[in-house]
C-alpha cells in the first residue's frame, strides 16, 4: 500500500540535507514547521519527495536534489513566471496525493501533522497506524510565578532598549513606552476560548508551550488550558518539567480527556501529530482548529514584550546594513566571496553588535534569507555560490532572535539588497519608498490588514510602468491577481506572523502595540530585490524601527 512518511531525518538521509536547516520556510515557521517540511511518498518501490513549491530554489538549487525526484505542491507566488514554468505543482497536498493513489488507500505516517490528516481525508482513503502509546505525567504551572518571570526579564530588557534608541531621533518618544508590568497571556486565552467554542485549549508547539509554562518546550510535551488552570503534560522519560506533579495517565490523550471531562478542545493542527488527534476523537473530544487563533493570541499581545522587540530590531537593522556595505565594498575593490562567506560576515556583526552593546541575552539567527539572484529567483539560505563582478544582486532577508533561559522572547525580520546595476539600484530606491512612504504610513490604530494591501498595489501601480521601462517587469503576468495572492507585510512576535498578515482576507484590526514588518519582494529577471521595515504602533505615532541615522 502506498504511504506518506513525515520525518525530517528520513529526508535528510534520503535526500541529502536537513529541512530546518535548507529550507526557509520550515526554520521561519517555529509554531507549524512539521506544517510546511517536505513529505516522503512512497508506493511499490518507488519514492517521491512532496514538497510545498516556495522551497524549490532551496531543495533543487540549494540542496542538489534532482527535479525527478520532487513532485511539489502549494504553487509559488511569482510575478516572473519562467523560475516555475517547468515544474508544474498541484494545486494542494490532497490533490497531489489524489493524483499519485488515485482511488486507492494510503498510509499516512502518525507523526504527520494533524491538518494533513484533515485535509487528506474525505480526498483519499487515508489510514493511520497509531504506534503504542507513551505513559504520561502531569504538573500544573503556577501561573503567578511564569508571569513574575517573564516581568523579571523585562525589566531587565527595558534598561538595554532604552540604551539602544536613546540619541536616535525618530525613535525619541518610544522609551515611555517601555513597561515590565502589563501580561494577558493566560487572560487572554479566555478570549480565545469564546471566540472558538471551546473549553480547553492544548498548546503543543514550541512557541505556545513557552507561552503558558515560562521553560523551553521538549519533545513529548504538551501544555493544557482548561478552566483557568495551566497543566504541563509530559512524557514520563522527559526530564526537568516544572510545576507541582497531579498525576499519571497512560497516555497524553488519556489525561487530556480526563482534565477537560471530554469538552470540546481547542487543537493545534499545523503542529501535532495525528495520532493524538486521532486519539482523542476516539475519546469523544471535539477539535477545533487553533493554529491561527493562538498565533494571533501571541501577535495581539507585541506590546508587553516592546523592550525585547527593539533589541532584535535595532540588532537585525546594524548587522544587515553593515553586511550589505560589507559586500559593496569588497565587490567594488574586484574582490569575490560566496555567499556563505557573506553570512559569516553577517553572524560577525549580530556577534559585535551584541559584544558592544553589552546585550546580556541571547540574540541568535532565526532565519536567514540569503542568495544571488544569478543563483536563483527563490528566497533561501546561503550556500557557496560565488558573488562577484558579473553579481546583479544580491538579497539578504533575515530575522534574529532573542533567548533567556532557552525561551524566545522576541524576533524580527527585515531585509536590505545588494543592487549593482544602475537599474537594480532605481528599483530598489523605488521599492524602499513604496515601504516606507506607502505602507509605513497607513499603518495605524483601527486600520484593518487587508486595506493596507489594497493601497500598496494602488501605488505599486504608479511605478509599475517605469519597471517595465528599465526590465524589471514583463507583461507575462496579471501583476495585481498575483501579488493579490502574498502579503505586503505581517505582524511579528516571538515568530513571523501567518495569523496576521497585510493581505486580502486578513481582518485584522491594527491596535496601538502592534508591531510587524512591511515589505516589498520584487523577484524578476536578473534581480531579486527585497525591501522590509518593521514597524510599531505607538500611543504617539507609527514608528520605523529599522531605520539607521547614519
Amino acid at each position: 500500500m502506498a504511504r506518506i512518511i513525515c520525518d525530517p531525518q528520513a529526508v535528510a538521509e534520503r535526500y541529502g540535507f536537513v529541512p530546518n536547516e535548507r529550507l526557509l520556510f520550515s526554520a521561519i515557521r517555529l509554531d507549524s514547521f512539521p506544517f510546511v517540511t517536505p513529505l516522503i511518498f512512497e508506493d511499490a518501490g518507488a519514492e517521491v519527495m512532496l514538497a510545498r513549491q516556495q522551497e524549490q530554489g532551496n531543495i533543487v538549487t540549494g540542496a542538489g536534489v534532482d527535479p525527478e525526484r520532487i513532485r511539489f505542491y502549494e504553487p509559488w507566488v511569482t510575478i516572473d513566471p519562467r523560475p516555475v514554468a517547468d515544474f508544474p505543482a498541484a494545486p494542494n497536498l490532497p490533490a497531489l496525493v489524489k493524483e499519485l493513489v488515485g482511488d486507492g488507500p494510503v498510509d499516512l505516517d502518525p507523526r504527520a501533522p494533524y491538518t494533513h490528516y484533515l485535509k487528506l481525508t474525505g480526498e483519499v482513503d487515508v489510514r493511520v497506524a497509531l504506534p503504542e502509546a507513551a505513559p504520561v505525567r502531569v504538573h500544573e504551572i503556577d501561573q503567578a510565578a511564569v508571569l513574575a518571570r517573564f516581568s523579571g526579564w523585562r525589566s531587565a530588557g527595558i534598561p538595554v532598549a532604552e540604551r539602544l534608541i536613546a540619541g536616535v531621533d525618530h525613535l525619541a518618544g518610544l522609551e515611555r513606552e517601555l513597561s515590565a508590568g502589563a501580561d494577558t497571556r493566560f487572560s487572554a486565552l479566555a478570549h480565545v476560548a469564546e471566540q472558538l467554542g471551546v473549553d480547553a485549549i492544548l498548546l503543543s508547539s514550541a512557541p505556545n508551550y513557552s507561552e503558558v509554562t515560562g521553560t523551553v518546550w521538549q519533545p513529548g510535551t504538551v501544555a493544557l488550558w482548561a478552566d483557568g488552570r495551566v497543566f504541563a503534560i509530559a512524557e514520563q522519560r522527559v526530564e526537568g518539567v516544572e510545576g507541582a506533579r497531579c498525576g499519571d495517565y497512560g497516555s497524553a490523550a488519556e489525561a487530556v480527556a480526563a482534565l477537560t471531562n471530554g469538552s470540546r478542545l481547542a487543537f493545534e493542527e499545523q503542529w501535532e501529530h495525528s495520532s493524538l488527534g486521532i486519539r482523542l476523537t476516539d475519546a469523544g473530544v471535539v477539535l477545533v482548529s487553533a493554529s491561527r487563533a493562538l498565533g494571533s493570541w501571541r501577535d495581539e499581545r507585541d506590546a508587553e514584550d516592546l523592550p525585547f522587540q527593539l533589541i532584535a530590531a535595532r540588532a537585525s537593522t546594524t548587522a544587515i546594513e553593515q553586511t550589505v556595505a560589507w559586500a559593496h565594498e569588497h565587490l567594488d575593490a574586484g574582490e569575490a566571496f560566496t555567499e556563505n562567506e557573506l553570512y559569516a560576515r553577517y553572524l560577525e556583526f549580530l556577534a559585535r553588535f551584541r559584544t558592544e552593546h553589552e546585550i546580556p541575552f541571547d540574540v541568535e539567527p532565526y532565519f536567514t534569507n540569503l542568495h544571488s539572484s544569478q543563483r536563483m529567483l527563490f528566497p533561501g539560505p546561503p550556500t557557496d555560490f560565488r558573488i562577484d563582478e558579473t553579481t546583479t544582486c544580491v538579497q539578504l532577508d533575515a530575522g534574529v532572535k532573542v533567548v533567556i533561559d532557552g525561551v524566545v522572547v522576541a524576533t524580527s525580520d527585515m531585509a536590505r539588497s545588494v543592487l549593482r546595476t544602475p537599474e537594480g539600484r532605481e528599483a530598489y530606491e523605488m521599492l524602499t519608498r513604496a515601504v516606507r512612504e506607502a505602507i509605513i504610513p497607513q499603518l495605524r490604530p483601527g486600520v484593518v490588514c487587508e486595506d493596507v494591501h489594497a493601497q500598496t498595489l494602488e501605488h505599486l501601480a504608479t511605478i509599475r510602468p517605469r519597471m517595465r521601462e528599465i526590465g524589471l517587469l514583463g507583461d507575462e503576468v496579471d501583476f495585481d491577481a498575483e501579488y493579490r495572492k502574498r502579503n505586503v507585510g505581517h505582524l511579528m512576535g516571538k515568530q513571523e506572523s501567518f495569523a496576521n498578515e497585510l493581505r486580502p482576507g486578513y481582518r485584522f484590526v491594527l491596535r496601538e502595540g502592534s508591531y510587524g514588518a512591511a515589505e516589498i519582494p520584487w523577484r524578476y529577471d536578473r534581480h531579486a530585490i527585497g525591501v522590509e521595515d518593521l514597524w510599531y504602533i505607538g500611543a504617539e505615532r507609527t514608528y520605523n524601527l529599522t531605520l539607521r541615522e547614519h
